[in-house]
């Protein structure tokens, strides 16, 4: 059965606070075991979300950051298109570049200058305004020094690859392209391997990447998670060299079949997450797991030996955009660092999406 339907604004804001919340979930706990974890927190694990003793609020890591980049991105190209064809990955780059800067104080080159200098139109500058963005929380160094390294527009893309990185680095920056070009599955599968290429080069990171975004176009119609998965993996297996991803997602659907498995073991033999096929095997089995609860998939996702706050994130991102803003717990949602700048971002990045349901 179809999601209920939900208004553009409900499911990007629902999409970008359930990664957020999943991020700022994780991020205590990352590659801490699941026994350690207990042991700070409570018997079942982290059941909470940690916040900080200054702001009295839950902080999430550089890929809660670069994933309001990608959406900015996306939104500045929308309003620069203005129903004419664009390079919509030249505009997330710039704004990867605008994220780099907030790292590192620095951009790649002089020839990005006029990002800082010129205030360009259409481009609205609240990213750079929020000065808490500006503080390094897990930072990928991998992102950092592929976006340092491409001078004079010389990023990745998939059919030009720079680099064999591997890691889930891009893969977690990669949900509003599924939201924003859920429109066409496969324009939005290609978009997010094309986005997650600006820095990673490799097969794995990719088409995880662009996976992943086919996945959340799939929610963001109203398609079940079940079928959402399904249809993602089946476009992932007509690219060359899908193997690699293919394979440990298949593994997380047989898993899953598996009831002799507990969850939380099953979750262990997919890997830590690190990888980008791993991080996604991981999401992808939590939120058909759980794929009528929010939080509990979050907590399976997160409540593991490995990269926590990517997976529980990822997860998150695939609920949130299912069923919206109004089923993230507000409990959580109200602790959450920058809350108001995700509404914000999150209503722009509904007004230019067009949802087209099935």
């Amino acid at each position: 059965m179809a999601q209920p339907l939900k208004t553009s604004t409900e499911i990007a804001q629902g999409g970008l606070a359930g990664f957020a919340i999943g991020d700022a979930l994780g991020h205590p706990i990352r590659d801490m075991t699941f026994e350690d974890i207990c042991a700070r927190f409570e018997k079942g694990g982290c059941l909470d979300l940690a916040v900080s003793r200054k702001t009295n609020l839950a902080l999430f890591t550089d890929a809660t950051q670069m994933t309001l980049f990608t959406a900015e991105g996306l939104i500045w190209a929308d309003r620069e298109a203005n129903g004419r064809e664009i390079n919509y990955t030249a505009y997330v780059f710039y704004a990867y570049q605008l994220w780099l800067y907030t790292q590192t104080r620095e951009l790649a080159g002089d020839e990005y200058a006029w990002l800082l200098k010129d205030n360009p139109k259409n481009l609205n500058p609240r990213l750079l305004r929020a000065k808490g963005l500006y503080r390094p929380r897990n930072t990928n160094d991998i992102n950092i020094k592929a976006l340092q390294a491409a001078r004079e527009m010389g990023y990745g893309r998939l059919s030009k690859r720079y680099n064999d990185n591997d890691d889930n680095g891009a893969l977690k920056r990669i949900l509003p392209a599924g939201i924003y070009f859920n429109f066409d599955t496969p324009t939005a599968f290609r978009a997010g391997a094309d986005f997650a290429s600006i820095t990673h080069g490799g097969y794995g990171a990719t088409l995880a990447a662009g996976c992943y975004a086919a996945a959340v176009a799939e929610l963001a119609k109203g398609a079940t998670v079940d079928s959402a998965v399904k249809r993602a993996i089946k476009l992932l297996q007509k690219y060359e060299n899908h193997e690699p991803v293919s394979d440990k997602l298949l593994d997380a659907i047989n898993l899953l079949a598996d009831r002799t498995v507990k969850p939380r073991a099953a979750v262990e033999m997919l890997g830590e997450g690190h990888t980008a096929a791993e991080a996604l095997a991981i999401a992808f089995f939590c939120a058909l797991n759980h794929s009528q609860s929010y939080e509990n998939a979050v907590l399976l996702a997160a409540n593991h030996g490995g990269a926590s706050e990517v997976t529980a994130a990822l997860t998150g991102g695939l609920l949130g955009t299912a069923y919206g803003i109004n089923a993230i717990p507000s409990r959580w949602y109200k602790k959450l660092q920058y809350k108001p700048l995700i509404d914000d971002l999150g209503a722009d990045l509904g007004e230019c999406t067009v949802i087209e349901y099935d």
